[in-house]
């Protein structure tokens, strides 16, 4: 089971969007990889849900005008660690991906985040963006963020970002001070943290029972 690779193609011409659910039921390492081939669409949104797990995701857009935005969000706690990899493989000219990841870690949960994006010489024309952004809801929770690049010609826009950081003391404060308590306001800024990042219902009603 932990060396399943989940494989899924989107045909030419063709939309497909997957809304996914990982937590403590899973088995054994998740490891999905997307091929995109001419003018494919695709959405991905994941929830890692409170689990020790390593998840890996590549997106291959190998077919001209293919269009991938993948969406993550993590929330562990506990003593949880977690392990996410990326991979956004552009071989074929004009391809767009985005990719963004955020996570809230509570008590002593450790998560790393390893992302790449490789655009190959031939892929000339192509967009590729990927961020990573963290906050720690206390002093013993972890959090590394390793974004990278491997670009192979000129003509292509690239950028990737990573953050890891705490809610603001300020606006800690400013709720303190209109009589909100700071668990509240934490869970207010959490909303705010992950607000937009999902189309799909399922998932944003998952995030408010986990938050």
């Amino acid at each position: 089971m932990d060396n399943v690779i989940h494989e899924y193609i989107i045909g030419e011409n063709q939309q497909q969007h997957y809304s996914l659910v990982i937590d403590d039921t899973a088995v054994g390492d998740q490891h999905m990889r997307f091929y995109l081939e001419r003018n494919a669409v695709l959405a991905v949104e994941i929830v890692i849900a409170s689990t020790t797990i390593n998840v890996h995701v590549e997106c291959v857009l190998r077919g001209e005008n293919a269009d991938a935005r993948i969406m993550g969000a993590y929330l562990i706690d506990a003593s949880h660690k977690t392990q996410i990899t990326t991979m956004q493989h552009h071989s074929a000219p004009h391809t767009r991906s985005i990719l963004i990841m955020k996570g809230l870690l509570r008590d002593s949960a450790q998560a790393q985040y390893h992302g790449t994006v490789r655009i190959e010489k031939d892929a000339r024309g192509s967009c590729a963006s990927q961020e990573n952004k963290n906050m720690l809801l206390s002093n013993s929770a972890r959090a590394i963020s390793v974004p990278s690049l491997e670009v192979l010609t000129h003509e292509v826009q690239c950028s990737h970002g990573s953050a890891i950081g705490r809610f603001d003391e300020e606006q800690l404060f400013y709720a303190a001070s209109r009589g909100i308590d700071e668990k509240v306001a934490q869970r207010l800024l959490a909303h705010a943290f992950f607000a937009n990042l999902f189309t799909d219902k399922g998932l944003k009603e998952r995030i408010q029972s986990l938050i």
